[in-house]
């Protein structure tokens, strides 16, 4: 089954997602980019609102994959509180060195490691990301008026990548300016999750605010599943750990 991820820029929203039936609640500010990270008393009052009805989980932002600047970020995220850890792979820097400095610590939080169908890095980062310890990839568009990640990747490219991201035991999700009309397609490829902002705005926007009549749109294509995404990588370990 797959599991309604639906992105919140605060606790009001975060509200709305849970009422909605969401699954998982993601909290970015999309007017600081692709993953822009919220503001750290922001992000600790949606965990306190969303108060364990939901797994929460965050970005880091966009941030350039060089220096011990990202290292710092994603253990600051995670002593926030929340279940996981979103790291996007934006290009230039140096991005598998940037990762295997967090090889020491994905034994204490739920890293994501997020790949960008316009902009996908060079190396094998599905291999990186389980080699590193990190719970799991998804993948979203980096430019959100550029098209949808159908209109990057292929169906039998996002099919194959949901196969070796498996293989590797990592949990795997789509995202990346989805529309209603690629739910059915998409979720005939299993994957762990699939996630939205723009399609539950008041007008596709999702610089907007969330719509309740979108989410309970968007809610409706995906069956319910009363699942969380498996908690392997990390047994027995609370996310706020790092605190």
């Amino acid at each position: 089954m797959t599991l309604f991820l639906a992105s919140a820029r605060d606790a009001a929203e975060a509200e709305m997602a849970i009422g909605a039936g969401a699954n998982i609640v993601d909290l970015k500010d999309p007017g600081k980019g692709a993953l822009g990270a919220l503001a750290p008393d922001i992000v600790a009052a949606c965990v306190k609102r969303v108060a364990g009805r939901a797994p929460v989980s965050a970005t880091v932002g966009d941030l350039p994959l060089e220096g011990e600047g990202v290292r710092a970020a994603v253990l600051a995220t995670a002593a926030l509180g929340v279940d996981y850890v979103k790291l996007g792979l934006f290009p230039g820097g140096d991005a598998e060195r940037c990762l295997n400095r967090l090889e020491a610590d994905t034994s204490q939080l739920r890293l994501i490691l997020v790949l960008f169908a316009d902009a996908m890095p060079e190396f094998d980062a599905i291999g990186v990301a389980s080699r590193i310890g990190a719970h799991g990839v998804m993948f979203d568009t980096l430019g959100k008026s550029a098209g949808s990640l159908p209109d990057h990747l292929s169906f039998i490219a996002l099919a194959g990548y949901i196969a070796s991201a498996k293989a590797e035991g990592l949990t795997v999700g789509f995202a990346g300016s989805l529309k209603a009309r690629h739910v059915p397609s998409l979720l005939a490829l299993v994957p762990d999750l699939l996630g939205f902002r723009g399609a539950l705005c008041q007008d596709g926007d999702r610089a907007q605010s969330l719509d309740p009549v979108r989410l309970a749109a968007i809610r409706a294509l995906i069956p319910h599943s009363p699942r969380v995404l498996h908690e392997a990588n990390v047994p027995d370990l609370a996310p706020h750990a790092l605190c």
